[in-house]
């Protein structure tokens, strides 16, 4: 039985969803898999990391931006990298020396650097695979040591194939999403679930961006009748909030408040639109499901970046103004012919995701790797 190493960063949600949906893939396949979070357990690193995040992303979105974008230059991303590498290799040593992979996976972009500089001291002769979960790729994630890169569209294949990374390397597999949301949505009209009323469902990520409630109270000023459906992920104050102002419909509108929630595949198949920020994660799902995005505000970076490509592929649309929000939703309400050709769009963007192809990929690294160490044994 093959054993795979998935190391990731609990920064949001969206790479630790990605390295469960890679786990179960491996383990359905007859592998041993598990996941590791080389900087949790209290380390300051990891209150530095993950808190450090929570504050920029969620109340300084403009600094994250300027952070973002100034570590993509390639000598301070490699100062970065150097300070990683000193801080995790010790611990990424003790991680792989416990469980003895035959493979290295890695969900995050800052820990790119740091396995591959284990691989470089000669700790790690094993295959390593960077599973990109944003549509286009950071300077994190270039580095000489990675086997193959795992991408979720052709744009973010050119963003590394840009940074110098080799073609050969780089498979578009897709962002890997759970098997819920593989199953485009099927709504027949009439169906007791949607009842023939327009639905919108509203998603403040899972840090629940308090910028939602501007939305919300926008949309509530639309003249049509729709339902909407607000999740506030694991903001419980803004959950709180929500329920206890809006108890009841509002000008004609039902709405109905989650805070964090497992049913998020079975919501979006009961929506027409989706409105959301642009994580990676989210994006790939609503895709999937073949509904159309609009992108009222995102967190500079990746976010940003994710943005440009998904309206330049025709699967999304960005409101420039959050108070213009209404003039989008009623293009879309009023124009059922549009709907149903940003579905279509979607579903092409779609056919990429191949999470079965992971798993080949992964048998045949190892059986690459095993060849070659055989052939220098014998």
């Amino acid at each position: 039985m093959p054993k795979a190493l998935i190391v990731s960063i609990a920064t949001g949600m969206g790479h630790n969803q990605a390295a469960n949906c890679i786990k179960s893939e491996l383990e359905a396949a007859g592998y041993s898999a598990c996941i590791a979070e080389p900087i949790k357990d209290g380390r300051i690193i990891d209150l530095v990391i993950n808190n450090g995040f929570k504050i920029l992303a969620g109340k300084m979105p403009k600094m994250y931006g300027r952070l973002y974008k100034v570590t993509e230059r390639k000598l301070l991303n490699q100062g970065i990298a150097k300070f990683l590498n000193v801080t995790l290799r010790n611990i990424l040593r003790e991680i792989i020396e416990d469980h003895k992979p035959d493979l290295i996976i890695s969900t995050h972009p800052l820990l790119v650097n740091a396995v591959s500089y284990v691989k470089a001291s000669g700790r790690a002769n094993i295959p390593f695979i960077a599973v990109v979960t944003d549509y286009m790729a950071h300077q994190f994630y270039v580095n000489k040591y990675v086997d193959a890169y795992i991408v979720g569209s052709k744009y973010t294949k050119d963003t590394l194939t840009a940074k110098g990374v080799m073609e050969n390397k780089i498979y578009t597999y897709g962002i890997p999403i759970r098997k819920e949301f593989r199953q485009p949505r099927r709504i027949k009209p009439g169906d007791s679930t949607q009842n023939n009323v327009f639905s919108i469902l509203l998603m403040a990520g899972s840090m629940g961006i308090p910028r939602i409630k501007k939305c919300l109270k926008i949309l509530l000023k639309n003249r049509h009748n729709f339902r909407l459906t607000v999740v506030c992920g694991h903001n419980q104050k803004l959950k709180e909030e929500l329920e206890e102002k809006y108890c009841q419909a509002v000008n004609g509108k039902d709405i109905i408040v989650y805070g964090f929630t497992d049913e998020i595949a079975k919501l979006m198949d009961r929506s027409d639109l989706i409105i959301t920020k642009p994580g990676g994660i989210t994006v790939s799902e609503a895709i999937n499901k073949n509904i159309p995005i609009i992108i009222p505000f995102y967190i500079p970076g990746q976010e940003e970046e994710n943005t440009e490509i998904l309206v330049k592929a025709g699967v999304a649309v960005s409101v420039e103004n959050i108070s213009e929000l209404n003039k989008t939703v009623d293009m879309f309400y009023e124009n059922p012919a549009l709907l149903e050709k940003m579905r279509l769009k979607a579903l092409e963007f779609s056919r990429e995701l191949s999470p079965d192809s992971i798993v080949r990929l992964a048998d045949g690294l190892i059986y690459e790797y095993n060849s070659r160490q055989h052939m220098v044994h014998a």
